[in-house]
């Protein structure tokens, strides 16, 4: 009897530690009865496309989220970086190189825009001494303002085809586009670095306590500096992949980036205090996020109505949270 209620309450446990795929696989299964068409792999091949830039975006999100931040200058990162990459690409000083090696420095160069923008984030976070939330709620407007003179406000066309080949429109074998590819890629080295590292395991030991982490010897302030600069360098490539997906660079890209970055790591369970991060929750996350988007699309709901009901389930993702953190604790 007590060997069945052990194996019942591990199934209960692996179901709710993997909760964020439970609740994935019931809103495919909801969508798929509702709209057939949901289904066809066209669809949810592009569904992957058009939200692979959230996905980036919010893989690195983990790491500040699970060390106890935010950041809410990601999207203005992006169009940052989608501007810079955007004006270098027109600049006349490149046009005596190849297209084949200005096409990389100049993808280089923005990124590291990006990270660049991520470590001045994380700088004035540690040594100002000021809380996440106040910093880059400034850099937020500051970014964005700077992408806005550069581009004197209005869009800089990218006529690149190989940079929109690249990060938009092409498919490898054919059939699988090139931004799922980029997305399986950044998962695949965000998790490294989450899972198999010391810095993935210093970001949850600081995010869990940061004194205690202080005290063991870990270099906190070096560890959050250098979280935001690989998450401005993240933020970049969504930049890229926004600009890739428009063939422009835009002043007012990503402005919802932030806010679906941070919903996405959320939904996938990563607790908002800190300290317990889930980068395959995130990854889920995001999915979801995408399938409710994809899906009510598909049944005609108007934009207004999709906002209203993504910001719902980021609240009731919350109170889940909450509610399971409180149980454990007793």
């Amino acid at each position: 009897m007590d060997e069945q209620r052990q194996r019942s309450k591990a199934i209960i446990n692996t179901l709710v530690e993997g909760r964020a795929y439970v609740i994935l696989a019931v809103l495919m299964i909801v969508f798929i009865i509702i709209a057939p068409d949901f289904i066809d792999p066209i669809n949810i091949m592009n569904l992957i496309k058009r939200q692979g830039f959230i996905a980036v975006a919010a893989f690195s999100a983990t790491f500040f989220i699970t060390l106890g931040g935010l950041d809410l200058s990601t999207g203005s990162i992006a169009a940052l970086v989608g501007v810079s990459f955007a004006m270098l690409m027109s600049r006349t000083f490149l046009a005596f190189l190849p297209i084949g090696l200005a096409l990389p420095i100049c993808i280089v160069i923005a990124v590291l825009v990006g990270a660049a923008a991520g470590f001045v984030n994380g700088f004035i976070f540690v040594k100002g001494k000021i809380t996440p939330f106040l910093v880059t709620l400034a850099t937020m407007n500051i970014f964005r303002s700077v992408a806005i003179l550069l581009a004197t406000g209005k869009e800089i066309t990218i006529t690149s085809r190989e940079f929109t080949t690249i990060f938009s429109t092409g498919r490898v074998f054919g059939v699988i586009p090139n931004p799922v590819i980029i997305v399986i890629i950044m998962f695949a080295v965000a998790w490294y670095l989450f899972e198999r590292t010391k810095f993935g395991y210093y970001v949850k030991a600081i995010g869990g306590n940061p004194e205690a982490a202080l005290v063991s010897g870990i270099k906190v302030g070096k560890i959050r500096i250098l979280t935001y600069t690989i998450h401005g360098g993240f933020a970049g490539l969504a930049g890229l992949m926004l600009a890739g997906l428009y063939s422009s660079g835009s002043p007012s890209a990503g402005i919802e980036l932030s806010v679906d970055a941070i919903a996405g790591v959320i939904l996938g369970g990563t607790t908002v205090g800190g300290g317990n991060g889930k980068i395959w929750g995130t990854l889920a996350g995001v999915l979801i996020l995408a399938v409710i988007i994809n899906g009510m699309t598909i049944l005609g709901a108007m934009y207004d109505i999709q906002i209203l009901v993504k910001g719902i389930v980021i609240i009731l993702a919350v109170i889940l949270d909450n509610a399971i953190n409180s149980r454990k604790r007793h």
